[in-house]
């Protein structure tokens, strides 16, 4: 059974043959595009850079710096209530436009991806109209994952937080991250697992996203190692990915503060280093574009029947190989002992 192959090919026809899915690609790819493994690295630097976060809000608690920053936002809305009130407001709107295009776009994908692969027909406009009627339960999915893992990052740091802005010291960071890392990234990468099933069940079963969150949840547990083995594949492509990018761009990016340092900032200045910045968005979306085709393929996949995961293949292939490779050289065999009289 060639799962992972079958899956990724299946992904990369997807991606290159419907260069239309790369608009909601794009879109999709500013809720985050590195993956569960991508997240793990994440979560791993805000555990890493958490002695800096507890050192900035003691040292604003101590210097009354909240206070007088809240002082100033009251005093400019006392000075021009209409002009402050306008700028949130549009702020608020362009916000929440932002999320809607994102929202849509995952669904989109999502709906995109499993069509193809069905054979069934799909257009841009069809995808984005039924993304946009699973605008909501996606929507509460997003914001559950954003809210379980930031609770998850208070309760791993409340104790040492409460502990540091008492004593002032810093003894005790090497304990919080290794408990840290022990509570939070295990739990948050879980958490990733089963928000991308539940959006996926959304799409393709049309469920509210209490019961698809409660479907994603029974199948990231049933096929924990296989999602673990997707996810590694999917790590180690945008890793590769990125390497490409980096080599062709990093000379050029790398000189960018030196040439608007010493030409300034015209048009001229940011058209020499247009291109480098359209490849630099256009490797994002189409990651994000075949990230999402394949982890919806494989979701269909896991709804036809249990997959296997490789490693439990392999495992079970191991006693034939050996088998094969004595048959095949007899020679290696250790010779019979002479039977005892």
């Amino acid at each position: 059974m060639r799962i992972y192959r079958d899956i990724i090919k299946s992904a990369w026809h997807t991606l290159w043959h419907y260069a239309w899915l790369w608009p909601f690609g794009l879109l999709a790819a500013l809720a985050g595009n590195g993956g569960e493994y991508g997240g793990l690295v994440s979560a791993v630097d805000r555990i890493a850079q958490q002695g800096n976060l507890l050192t900035a809000v003691r040292e604003a608690m101590l210097s009354h710096k909240l206070n007088l920053i809240g002082q100033g936002l009251q005093k400019s809305f006392e000075q021009a209530p209409a002009s402050i009130t306008a700028t949130l407001f549009l702020l608020a709107v362009a916000l929440l436009l932002v999320v809607w295009l994102i929202i849509v776009s995952q669904a989109a994908l999502i709906r995109a991806a499993s069509a193809i692969h069905a054979g069934e027909p799909i257009s841009l406009t069809k995808a984005a109209m039924e993304g946009n009627q699973h605008f909501w339960p996606i929507f509460a999915l997003n914001l559950l994952a954003r809210f379980a893992t930031w609770l998850l990052l208070g309760v791993a740091i409340l104790p040492f937080l409460i502990s540091y802005l008492a004593r002032g010291g810093v003894a005790e960071f090497d304990t919080l991250i290794i408990i840290s890392f022990l509570v939070f990234v295990p739990l948050a990468t879980i958490i990733s697992f089963i928000i991308k099933y539940a959006a996926i069940a959304v799409v393709l079963e049309r469920q509210p996203w209490w019961l698809a969150l409660e479907r994603g949840v029974g199948l990231f547990f049933r096929n924990w190692l296989v999602s673990l083995e997707m996810a590694a594949i999917l790590f180690g492509i945008n890793l590769i990915l990125s390497a490409v990018v980096y080599s062709l761009i990093a000379n050029s990016l790398l000189s960018v503060p030196v040439t608007f340092v010493l030409q300034g900032v015209t048009l001229a200045t940011v058209l020499k280093f247009l291109p480098q910045l359209i490849l630099l968005v256009a490797a994002g979306a189409w990651y994000s574009t075949f990230q999402y085709a394949a982890w919806t393929i494989l979701f269909r996949r896991l709804q036809e029947g249990q997959v296997t995961p490789k490693l439990l293949r392999a495992a079970d292939d191991i006693p034939n190989y050996l088998a094969k490779w004595f048959s095949a050289s007899p020679k290696s065999l250790p010779p019979p002992k002479p039977a005892r009289r």
